[in-house]
């Protein structure tokens, strides 16, 4: 009948856990035989080497609660075939208690979601709260066995205290061991941390020898275990956590074997001093428990903010590389865009020229609109690299103390055709008296001129729009320019300065301009805020900006239309003629400025790549150069170094024409040997500018 139920329940098992049963049964029964054959050898209280309770807490918590069948098994075997012959009643309660006791420890570290590491210092605390809490229930239970059974050989408290007092220590002692051995670290130690694993065991090793198995520690004990808790520290603080386990698993089977082997100390009971060992086991496990769980948070959490501290570092480098990247494709993007829009602005300066001499108004008027249209352009292709440099912070203003309608006037004639396009009236409100105030006047006015075309865009045709503007010196000036176009919503009147949004879904334009608006605003210490009182009630952009320092200072000359860092004037003409060499592989752009030339009574030689340039200049000895920099053979740095060399002490004017307008392509043109650099589109205007102040 055994033999069937034996059968029936090896039937139930998967056959994987054939092995792992094989393997508790074999270990707890080994265990438990070798606790007998000390206690028959030499007369040893089989508790106090109790180490089956651990191991059975282990394969609970490892193998699940079916583990308590080779733990009875053994448990039972075990005692039936022990030489103390002990009764019937004993024997069926301790089967029945350990493998429970071991159940309800292995229990508790599930519920409290023990890892089976000493990583976290909760799992510390629950396993040594498991190991101080579930002894208590096993040897209860046999100690009422062997006291009904009438073998108690001691007082009921003896027997119970030193069976949970091997149960506690067995459990610190080998549930840590088998738990944080048994999973498998992916991280491999290098050669100095296996060195280091290696030298630490090994001293620790000697101090127990000397402390348990010599008579030399019995007059110098606190010097040995000053030597063993050093060893213990660095174990704990310098090693990986399953360190500190198989540590105090030396410290406790060294101790034991030492001192039930050589038992120094002849005066002490055997007992005694194994007890005395057990409790020293005891006090010792949950400190460096603990220690090492500090140790690895700590550690672990350093790794983690330096993971986080490199991803950092890594995100950052990919944002600057996407931003250098987002800026040299700004660049490029608008210099692809200028090179087609200079033959465009040159054909409408030759068309309004041809148009006068002809006296077509009707002609006049259409090329003004598509030049309107084209400043519009460059205006567009100017804020975006404003943006980009404001956004590296390179941009720099040139403050200057002006009188507040130099700056009005020339915003309001440039949006002077946008305005008559769309039949808005606009009603202008500025101080009469004098009002000064220091700021950039190029920047101040492209502030007004954003704003301005912005109550333009977003104002119906034959709406209304309002520039006003008030001075005061203490508090500076006030711009505000309300229209009755289609309005903000409430969370749109802050959210419009951020840079690419747009007042509504599906408006023209790149969303820009206001963003551009407010940070020139901000470097001039200044504020800008929108109000509306919703959709449909129009909008108003107020800009205030602080008086500076300009009651102190003398007012400058009228503020002029300035272009690449050039004064110009479109009304005036050069002082003489020129000998004038354009070098420019866009053909169309080359062709109609030199026309513009022509007109205006220079000589004029056009090349389209750079050695052609170079053999031109020395047949015709030109003047003055206009040079392209991206040419097809050889860049123009590379032409106006040359053309220096070759004209050294010769007056000789190079002039840079090209697409690429930031400070930096401004500061290698410089460097090349240019005089000026001119950015695409540029007027004729500019061109007479630099040849009337340069070759007089």
């Amino acid at each position: 009948m055994a033999t069937g139920f034996y059968l029936s329940v090896m039937r139930t098992l998967r056959q994987q856990e054939i092995v792992s049963f094989s393997v508790v049964f074999a270990a707890v029964l080994g265990f438990l035989k070798l606790n007998q054959y000390l206690f028959f050898t030499y007369n040893t209280s089989p508790a106090v080497v109790l180490m089956p309770v651990g191991v059975g807490i282990a394969a609970v918590y490892l193998g699940g609660y079916r583990m308590w069948v080779p733990l009875a098994c053994a448990w039972f075997i075990a005692l039936l075939t022990s030489p103390a012959q002990p009764s019937m009643v004993f024997v069926v309660a301790a089967a029945a208690a350990y493998p429970l006791q071991a159940v309800v420890g292995g229990y508790i570290l599930r519920r409290f979601n023990f890892l089976g590491t000493l990583g976290l210092t909760r799992c510390s605390l629950i396993l040594i709260a498991t190991a101080l809490i579930t002894p208590v229930i096993a040897p209860g239970i046999t100690t009422i066995a062997q006291w009904l059974s009438g073998t108690l050989s001691t007082t009921a408290w003896t027997t119970w205290s030193r069976a949970w007092a091997g149960g506690v220590m067995s459990i610190m002692v080998f549930t840590p061991l088998i738990t944080t051995w048994f999973r498998s670290y992916r991280q491999k130690k290098t050669l100095s941390e296996l060195a280091e694993s290696a030298a630490a065991l090994s001293l620790l090793a000697v101090a127990v020898y000397f402390i348990f198995w010599t008579k030399l520690a019995q007059g110098n004990s606190f010097i040995f275990l000053y030597l063993l808790f050093s060893i213990l520290f660095w174990i704990g603080l310098r090693l990986r956590p399953r360190m500190t386990p198989l540590a105090l698993f030396l410290v406790a089977a060294l101790g034991m074997a030492g001192t039930i082997l050589v038992h120094p100390n002849a005066a002490t009971p055997l007992n005694t001093a194994l007890l005395s060992n057990e409790l020293f086991i005891i006090l010792i496990a949950p400190v460096f428990f603990i220690l090492t769980s500090l140790v690895e948070e700590r550690r672990v959490s350093a790794e983690v903010a330096q993971a986080h501290a490199r991803e950092l570092e890594s995100a950052n480098r990919r944002l600057s590389q996407e931003d250098k990247a987002k800026n040299d494709f700004l660049a490029t993007l608008a210099h692809e865009l200028r090179n087609p829009l200079a033959p465009v602005v040159s054909s409408l300066e030759l068309i309004k020229i041809r148009a006068r001499d002809l006296h077509l108004a009707d002609i006049i008027e259409l090329a003004e609109v598509a030049d309107a249209h084209n400043h519009t352009l460059t205006r567009l292709l100017d804020d975006i690299l404003d943006i980009s440099r404001i956004t590296r912070k390179k941009l720099k203003l040139q403050k200057e103390t002006i009188e507040l309608r130099r700056v009005v006037e020339p915003a309001l004639r440039t949006v002077d055709a946008l305005y008559k396009s769309k039949n808005h009236i606009l009603s202008i409100s500025i101080p009469k008296e004098s009002a000064r105030i220091e700021a950039d006047p190029l920047r101040l006015e492209q502030i007004l001129v954003n704003l301005l075309n912005n109550a333009a865009k977003y104002t119906p045709p034959g709406g209304y729009i309002e520039l006003g503007a008030a001075y005061d010196k203490a508090r500076g000036v006030r711009f505000s320019v309300k229209d009755n176009g289609i309005g903000l919503e409430p969370h749109m009147l802050d959210k419009v300065f951020e840079p690419y949004v747009q007042h509504r879904e599906g408006s023209s334009g790149l969303g820009i301009g206001l963003s551009l608006t407010r940070r020139l605003v901000e470097l001039h210490g200044g504020t800008i805020w929108a109000e509306s009182e919703g959709p449909g009630k129009g909008t108003t952009f107020v800009v205030v900006l602080p008086p500076g320092r300009s009651a102190q200072l003398p007012l400058s000359q009228p503020a002029r239309r300035r272009r690449n860092n050039f004064p110009f004037s479109r009304d005036k003409k050069p002082a003489q003629k020129h000998r004038i060499l354009i070098v420019d592989d866009n053909q169309a752009a080359a062709e109609g400025l030199g026309k513009l030339l022509e007109h205006g009574g220079h000589t004029v030689t056009l090349a389209h790549d750079g050695l052609s340039g170079i053999e031109k200049m020395r047949a015709m000895e030109a003047d003055a150069v206009l040079l392209d920099i991206g040419l097809p053979d050889m860049d123009g740095y590379a032409v106006a170094r040359h053309l220096r060399e070759e004209n050294r002490g010769n007056p000789l004017t190079l002039i840079a024409l090209t697409g690429y307008g930031q400070e930096e392509d401004k500061a290698r043109a410089r460097a090349a040997g240019f005089d000026h650099h001119l950015t695409k589109p540029v007027s004729i205007a500019d061109i007479e500018a630099v040849l009337a102040k340069e070759i007089s």
